[in-house]
């Protein structure tokens, strides 16, 4: 219980805007709610249907459900982008796995006898096949 008292670092950051943007908008709406009281009849038309209801409470629900209707398109039009996402994230998984496949086998064969200073046996070091490199190329450029 004592970390929760004194949080530090992004979560807490967050947490506190979150309060510091939540909080005005609280007193903002409860503000609305009771200048608008006056009642509205909202008729449902073709539907034979009238409700009669404060008029803070039309406005608000109405900006509910649009609110609620654009995150609800706004998740379905990016789950193309959370498909990528994931396919991204099992390919890289995979390869994850690969390569450490991959150095399994290659320290297996580091320490197999009759491997060379390379990790294989029968390759030359790195350093070896580099100075066989410059040797070539300067045999090639005086021409013998």
């Amino acid at each position: 219980m004592l970390g929760s008292e004194h949080e530090t670092g992004p979560a807490a950051n967050v947490k506190r805007l979150s309060w510091i943007l939540t909080l005005p908008l609280i007193v903002v709406t409860v503000v609305f709610a009771a200048a608008n009281f006056e009642f509205v009849s909202l008729d449902l038309w073709p539907f034979a249907f009238s409700l009669s209801v404060p008029l803070s409470v039309a406005l608000l629900t109405s900006l509910v459900l649009g609110l609620l209707v654009g995150g609800l398109t706004a998740w379905l039009s990016a789950g193309g982008t959370r498909q990528r996402a994931r396919q991204a994230r099992r390919r890289a998984d995979q390869l994850e796995r690969e390569v450490a496949q991959l150095r399994r086998e290659r320290d297996r064969a580091a320490g197999a006898p009759g491997a060379g200073p390379g990790g294989s046996a029968g390759l030359p070091a790195p350093a070896e096949g580099q100075a066989w490199a410059t040797e070539r190329s300067k045999r090639s450029a005086t021409g013998s």
